[in-house]
C-alpha cells in the first residue's frame, strides 16, 4: 500500500494554544512544517518543541511558504476571520479556532472567502468531540430522545485573572454585553437537533457586579440568550465569565419526547445523567455510563492511547482526524464554513439584543450570503486636507519598474488581479473600468527580470453622491509571491500624486475589514479613516486594535 505523504502544517499563535495541536496533528499524519508567532522570543523554543523547521512573526510570510498545505489558527479570536482569509485566498486549508469571527461583517466576508477557495476550512469546536457529548449525539441520532425540543449549554468559567495575562480577553470576551463566547454551549446542541439552525434570539444579562483592577466594570456577569430553532424547538445558552464560582464549562440539558439529559455539573457526587423510555417504566435517572458501552462508537470506547495524550479529554484528536480526511478529500469537515456560522451568529446577534433590551432578532442564514447581499458595506478612507499640497513620492524597489498600463499587458494584467485575490475580474470588467481611469493613471509595476506584471493601481474620476467631486484609488493589488517589497505602497504613492496633479482635492479609497495588510500601507502613506456613524466607527476600532494603532 502506498503511504500518503504527510500533511504540512503551519501554526498561528504556536506559543500558546495553537501548540498544543502538535500530538494530535502527527498521530493523524500530518508534519509540524512552520511556526507563527508574534514573540519572537518564544520562536525558537516553540519550534524545537513541535518539530519545525521554520519560525515566523508574520502570518501572511508563512503563508507564502510554497509547500505548506495547512494552516492552524489558534491566536485570539479577534485575528480569526484576517488569518483565515489570508490562508484561504491562497487556498491553504484552515483549522481554526472559536469562534469563527467577532462581527457580522467579518464572518460575511470569510463566507464568500470560504466559496471561492479551493481549501478546506473547519472551525475546531472540540466540546462537540468530548466523550459524553459523543454518546448523546449517537443516542438522539439512533431515536432513543425521540421528538427533541428543549436544550441549555452553559459555561461557567471565571477567568478575572486570566484577562490580565492576556488582555485581549478583556475587551473580546469580557468587554462587550452579551454571548462573546458561545460556541462551546452551542455547539453540541446543533449537532444534537441535527440540521436544525437558530433562526432568532433575544438576550438579556443582570448587570454589572465587578470591576477590573483599573476599576473599569466588566461586560454583565451573567448573559443568557434563548434561541428559537428553525424547527420550532427552544434552546437556552448562558455564560459567565465573570463571577466568583468554582468552573463548570460544559454544563448541558437536552429534553426530547422520549428521554432527557442532564450533565455533571462538577460536583464531589455528580455524574452525567439520563432517562430514556427504552430504560424501563419508571421514569428515573440513570448514570450516563450505563448506556455507554453499548452506544458509544467504538472509537470512543477503547480510543488509541495517541487520543488520549491530545488534549481535550481526546476531543483534540478526533478533531484533527476529521479535518486531515477532509484536506485528503475523504469526507466533508464536520464543522464547515456555515456549520461554524451556525454555532457562532446566533451570539453577534445577542449582543445586539442585549443592546436593545432583550428584543428578538433574527439569525442571518450564511447560506444566502453572497457578493451582493453582504452584511455591511466596504469601510472608506480620505485623504486628509493636511496633504493636498504634500503629493507622495513612489519608490520603486530594485529590479522593478513602474509604469503605465499598455493594451499588450490585458491578459498578463488579468493574471495579475487573479493571483491577488480578485477572481471575479475578467475582460468584462476591465472594458467597464477603463473608461473611468484618468489619463496616465493606470498604474503597473513589473518585475523587470521576467517581464511579470506584480502590482497594480488606478487613479479613477468617481463622483458619487457623497462625493460629487471626488476621485477613487481603485483597485489596488500585488502578487503574493513578490510581498515584502513594498510595491503595494509604490503604486497607491503612484496614484495619490497623479490624483493631486489633477487638482482633485477629495480623494477616497474603499477597502474591507479584513484587508489588514492593505490598510497598514494606507494608513502609511497618510489616508484617514471615514466614518458616518457608530457601527462603522466600532469596526474602525477593531481594525486599528489589529494593527495596534491609536484611535
Amino acid at each position: 500500500m502506498t503511504q500518503q505523504r504527510p500533511i504540512k502544517v503551519g501554526i498561528v499563535g504556536a506559543g500558546g494554544r495553537g501548540g498544543s495541536f502538535r500530538a494530535a496533528l502527527h498521530a493523524n499524519g500530518a508534519r509540524v512544517q512552520a511556526v507563527c508567532d508574534l514573540r519572537e522570543e518564544v520562536l525558537d523554543e516553540t519550534a524545537r518543541t513541535l518539530g519545525a523547521e521554520e519560525t515566523y512573526t508574520d502570518v501572511a510570510d508563512m503563508l507564502d511558504h510554497p509547500n505548506l498545505d495547512a494552516v492552524v489558527i489558534g491566536t485570539p479570536m479577534q485575528f480569526h476571520v484576517p488569518q483565515t482569509i489570508l490562508a484561504l485566498e491562497r487556498d491553504v486549508h484552515v483549522l481554526s479556532e472559536v469562534p469563527a469571527g467577532v462581527s457580522l461583517e467579518e464572518c460575511g466576508r470569510l463566507v464568500l472567502t470560504a466559496r471561492r477557495s479551493r481549501a478546506v476550512y473547519m472551525m475546531a469546536e472540540n466540546y462537540t468531540y468530548t466523550r459524553s457529548d459523543v454518546l448523546i449525539r449517537e443516542l438522539v441520532r439512533r431515536g432513543l430522545f425521540g421528538e427533541v425540543y428543549y436544550a441549555e449549554g452553559e459555561y461557567l468559567h471565571e477567568l478575572k485573572e486570566l484577562n490580565e495575562q492576556t488582555p485581549w480577553r478583556r475587551k473580546w470576551q469580557t468587554g462587550i454585553d452579551g454571548i462573546t463566547y458561545g460556541t462551546h454551549s452551542l455547539g453540541p446542541i446543533l449537532q444534537w437537533m441535527g440540521g436544525d439552525r437558530v433562526e432568532r434570539v433575544c438576550c438579556e444579562g443582570s448587570g454589572h457586579h465587578h470591576l477590573d483592577p483599573r476599576g473599569e466594570p466588566y461586560h454583565q456577569d451573567t448573559s443568557v440568550m434563548l434561541c428559537r430553532m428553525r424547527s420550532g424547538a427552544l434552546a437556552k445558552i448562558r455564560l459567565d465569565m465573570i463571577s466568583d464560582r468554582p468552573h463548570a464549562m460544559t454544563n448541558y440539558q437536552l429534553q426530547g419526547t422520549d428521554g432527557c439529559y442532564e450533565s455533571s455539573r462538577g460536583g464531589p457526587v455528580d455524574a452525567d445523567s439520563i432517562w430514556l423510555r427504552t430504560l424501563g417504566s419508571e421514569i428515573e435517572w440513570h448514570d450516563l455510563e450505563t448506556v455507554a458501552e453499548r452506544y458509544l462508537p467504538d472509537e470512543w470506547l477503547s480510543p488509541p492511547p495517541e487520543a488520549l495524550a491530545s488534549g481535550h479529554w481526546g476531543g483534540d484528536y478526533f478533531e484533527v482526524r476529521d479535518f486531515i480526511r477532509a484536506i485528503r478529500g475523504q469526507a466533508p469537515p464536520p464543522i464547515g464554513i456555515h456549520e461554524a456560522m451556525d454555532m457562532t451568529l446566533p451570539g453577534l446577534v445577542s449582543q445586539q439584543s442585549i443592546a436593545r433590551r432583550g428584543q428578538w432578532l433574527p439569525v442571518p442564514d450564511s447560506r444566502d450570503w453572497d457578493e451582493e447581499n453582504q452584511p455591511k458595506r466596504q469601510l472608506q478612507m480620505i485623504w486628509p486636507e493636511r496633504l493636498l499640497d504634500s503629493p507622495p513620492t513612489p519608490t520603486v524597489p530594485p529590479g522593478h519598474e513602474l509604469r503605465q498600463y499598455r493594451p499588450e499587458d490585458r491578459e498578463a494584467y488579468l493574471t495579475l488581479m487573479h493571483r491577488a485575490g480578485f477572481v471575479k475580474w475578467h475582460e468584462e470588467t476591465l472594458d467597464r473600468t477603463l473608461p473611468s481611469i484618468l489619463p496616465e493613471g493606470f498604474f503597473i509595476v513589473e518585475h523587470t527580470a521576467t517581464g511579470t506584471l506584480v502590482a497594480t493601481a488606478m487613479a479613477t474620476h468617481r463622483p458619487s453622491p457623497h462625493y460629487p467631486f471626488g476621485a477613487e484609488l481603485s483597485w489596488v493589488a500585488a502578487d503574493p509571491d513578490h510581498s515584502g517589497k513594498g510595491l503595494g505602497l509604490t503604486v497607491s504613492a503612484a496614484v495619490v500624486r497623479r490624483l493631486l496633479a489633477a487638482g482633485y482635492r477629495c480623494i477616497y479609497l474603499q477597502t474591507d475589514d479584513f484587508r489588514l495588510p492593505a490598510i497598514r500601507i494606507y494608513l502609511k502613506l497618510g489616508f484617514e479613516p471615514l466614518s458616518d456613524d457608530p457601527d462603522v466607527d466600532a469596526r474602525w476600532r477593531r481594525v486599528l486594535d489589529l494593527l495596534q494603532r491609536p484611535h
